[in-house]
């Protein structure tokens, strides 16, 4: 790249000339560099890694606070945000898979013990009801509720057709219910979320099941 103090046939020249040189100017410094044509590869895996990342930053625009709470708690004290960790996590466990299977719903985050296990039940109004088993606490620690979400199945590069449900139970059994959903497969991801002795927020990393809603 070559700076220029009076670019060529114009003191204040910008643009491209005869698809040969292209004038600007970077930070107020006036600049000519030839002129390149962006690539723009389409290969079969390059689309379908821009396909899945496209699905779940829709998912994430579409997430409300507890969906993102522990991804943004994960990123506390790093370089990344919550949401680039969310994008760099799931495209890297779903990509190449045929369904929603290695979705994760919280990475965890400051140590947050996870669900002993969850039961996965239809209900009326095309519903889900989710039990979440919960594992003896450390000493000092306190639950404060039990998180699911859910999304329909489907592979990780199809377009997203749903919009991802949360809730969220602070009370035993702590059953986290859905309702209005289409009659197809979905996957429920449910994880826990802690006080610790010093008061600070943990999660426990998400846990998976699938069932069909009927």
């Amino acid at each position: 790249m070559a700076k220029v103090t009076a670019p060529l046939l114009s003191f204040g020249a910008s643009g491209t000339i005869a698809k040969v040189q292209t004038y600007a100017s970077w930070r107020g410094v006036p600049y000519v560099r030839r002129h390149v044509i962006p690539a723009n590869p389409k290969s079969t895996d390059q689309t379908l890694t821009r396909n899945i990342f496209t699905n779940f930053n829709t998912r994430w625009k579409q997430g409300g606070p507890l969906m993102r709470a522990p991804w943004d708690r994960f990123a506390v004290g790093q370089k990344f945000v919550g949401r680039n960790s969310y994008m760099g996590k799931n495209l890297q466990a779903t990509r190449g898979d045929a369904d929603m299977a290695a979705y994760i719903g919280s990475p965890g985050a400051k140590g947050g013990l996870p669900a002993a296990s969850i039961a996965l039940t239809t209900v009326a109004a095309n519903g889900i009801e989710c039990v979440v088993t919960v594992p003896t606490p450390p000493t000092g620690w306190t639950l404060t509720s039990a998180i699911a979400t859910c999304l329909k199945d489907q592979t990780p590069e199809a377009t997203v057709t749903d919009v991802v449900q949360e809730i969220e139970d602070a009370s035993a059994p702590y059953s986290c219910d859905f309702t209005g959903l289409d009659t197809v497969d979905y996957y429920v991801q449910a994880w826990l979320k802690w006080a610790k002795p010093d008061t600070s927020i943990a999660y426990g990393a998400s846990i998976s099941d699938v069932i069909t809603v009927t």
